[in-house]
């Protein structure tokens, strides 16, 4: 298969499914502008030059991005990095339409991050205290993310050979070797056992519940959620009591559809246990919700957690002490079960944060190329006999072993500090029974109370949930779109399941292998 009939197949697959049905003309007009590019109002990309290695930029050029290709540049005399900024409008049908010429970047961002403020970084303020979701709360729906986001389809794009394997740079890299980097969030990200792209921080998407209900776990298959939610009161619901059946299918199941699916055969298993439990889970939840103020929706919920009417809750970590802060959402120790699993695996997610890249395998530098993009795995603190010196800060987990260390270490053993400077100037003695008991207001709500110091019990809690997270979070939209716009009948009660199963995968099928 080559380039051009892979970014055609991607256009065609986004025109079915409506995502770019305004681009239609111009799609059909895409083999003629291959061949006579200015004439359709553009230009053919310049060919690189010797020594020069292209920098696909999918996001506005940061400051940052911009000072590590200038610190690149300024540090090699054989070769350099050239930016080439695809952020504008339509940059991302420019980009399909290099990459139909054969026109492949060396370095290619795989996320566009679209335009909410919340999802640039401008709000990891709120993050140390407690608000560590990545989207915001609107109105009915669970969790809202922004329409014009975008990730690359590196799954395809890595079995059809256009992505390099960076597993072996990082193992032959002198400074990092699989000991050097923290191996969950990479494992997650792998695509038949190689690793095709790389981003330097993550934070975990899962669903929360009051231990004392969920249990102590890390994962559950749906007839242990169910056989739990059946021990709850009358009245209670397994999420905020507003989510409906589309919010739990596109904010928490559409990401494990991969598993349903072989792309390099095109077959489905969409008639499988796995995914029939997986409708019966929606089944759990509403059509629809009537709209509702957000202040009564946030009054009723956190009235529904207080009472012990709420069995679970999206949330998404990334630090220790959130551990703590969701401990005083439900005034207990907390539980990170994830969504349910046909095996009872793990049902929670690494959400890369920052800047994602990929080598092309068509990259005539593949060292230098590595040389770059080993920089978001690079050390980027140092630790000293007085504490952490930060480079860098950090506002999620990081992917660099030795970062990921210290991060543990200034969360941890320095408040830990903070009890020895305590005793030393005579105070009462802090003792871990202490902290277990020592609860102050959060702005959850009234009456939502939360530890405000952390143990090293939580740095284990953190590290066990980390351990026991085994998916990467990568949507592929128009796979979501298909299996939920094919469920809608039977959820209205027009079709059978099996009848929809059936269809489903005759759809699926022929989605897939237009992507071949």
């Amino acid at each position: 298969m080559s380039m051009k009939q892979f970014s055609n197949a991607l256009f065609k697959s986004h025109i079915r499914s409506g995502i770019l049905w305004k681009r239609l003309a111009f799609f059909l007009a895409l083999p003629i502008c291959a061949l006579v590019l200015p004439a359709c109002g553009g230009q053919r990309p310049p060919e690189a030059e010797d020594g020069v290695l292209t920098y696909a930029a999918l996001n506005p050029v940061t400051s940052e991005v911009q000072r590590s290709v200038d610190i690149f540049n300024e540090s090699h005399t054989d070769v350099r990095i050239e930016i080439r900024d695809y952020s504008d409008e339509g940059g991302l049908d420019r980009l399909r339409i290099e990459l139909a010429l054969g026109q492949v970047p060396d370095i290619m961002e795989m996320h566009y991050l679209g335009t909410s403020p919340d999802r640039e970084g401008k709000h990891n303020d709120t993050i140390k205290y407690g608000n560590t979701t990545t989207w915001k709360y609107h109105r009915n729906s669970t969790l809202k993310r922004p329409k014009d986001e975008y990730w690359m389809p590196y799954r395809q794009m890595a079995q059809k050979g256009y992505l390099e394997d960076l597993w072996p740079y990082i193992e032959n890299d002198p400074k990092l070797g699989r000991d050097g980097v923290l191996m969950p969030p990479l494992k997650a990200a792998e695509v038949d056992g190689g690793l095709y792209l790389l981003f330097k921080d993550v934070r975990i998407n899962t669903l929360m519940g009051p231990e004392s209900i969920v249990g102590n776990r890390y994962s559950w298959t749906l007839e242990e959620l169910l056989a739990t939610f059946d021990t709850m009161r009358e009245g209670s619901t397994i999420l905020r009591y507003n989510a409906t059946k589309h919010d739990v299918f596109y904010e928490l199941l559409c990401f494990s559809l991969e598993k349903f699916v072989d792309r390099t055969t095109g077959a489905c298993a969409f008639d499988s246990i796995g995914f029939r439990d997986l409708v019966a889970f929606l089944e759990c939840f509403p059509n629809e919700s009537d709209f509702e103020l957000p202040e009564k929706v946030a009054e009723e919920r956190m009235e529904r957690v207080r009472t012990g009417k709420q069995m679970l809750e999206v949330t998404q970590i990334a630090w220790p002490e959130d551990l703590i802060f969701r401990d005083g959402y439900w005034g207990e120790r907390t539980s990170f079960p994830g969504y349910p699993t046909t095996d009872g695996s793990s049902g929670n997610f690494f959400y890369p944060m920052g800047n994602i890249l990929s080598m092309s395998s068509a990259c005539q530098n593949k060292e230098a190329a590595w040389e770059y993009i080993r920089s978001l795995i690079r050390p980027r603190r140092s630790k000293t006999a007085l504490g952490a010196v930060v480079n860098e800060a950090f506002v999620s987990i990081p992917v660099n072993l030795h970062d990921f260390e210290i991060f543990m270490w200034g969360e941890i053993i320095q408040q830990a500090g903070l009890f020895r400077e305590h005793n030393r100037h005579g105070n009462k003695p802090i003792e871990s029974a202490d902290i277990l008991g020592t609860w102050t207001p959060f702005d959850y709500g009234p009456g939502i109370y939360a530890r405000s110091l952390l143990t090293e019990e939580d740095g284990e809690r953190f590290r066990a949930l980390i351990d026991n997270t085994t998916q990467l979070y990568w949507p592929d939209d128009e796979l979501s779109d298909i299996v939920w716009e094919a469920l809608g009948p039977y959820f209205a009660g027009d079709r059978t399941l099996d009848d929809t199963l059936r269809l489903l995968a005759n759809r699926v099928s022929l989605y897939l292998n237009e992507q071949k």
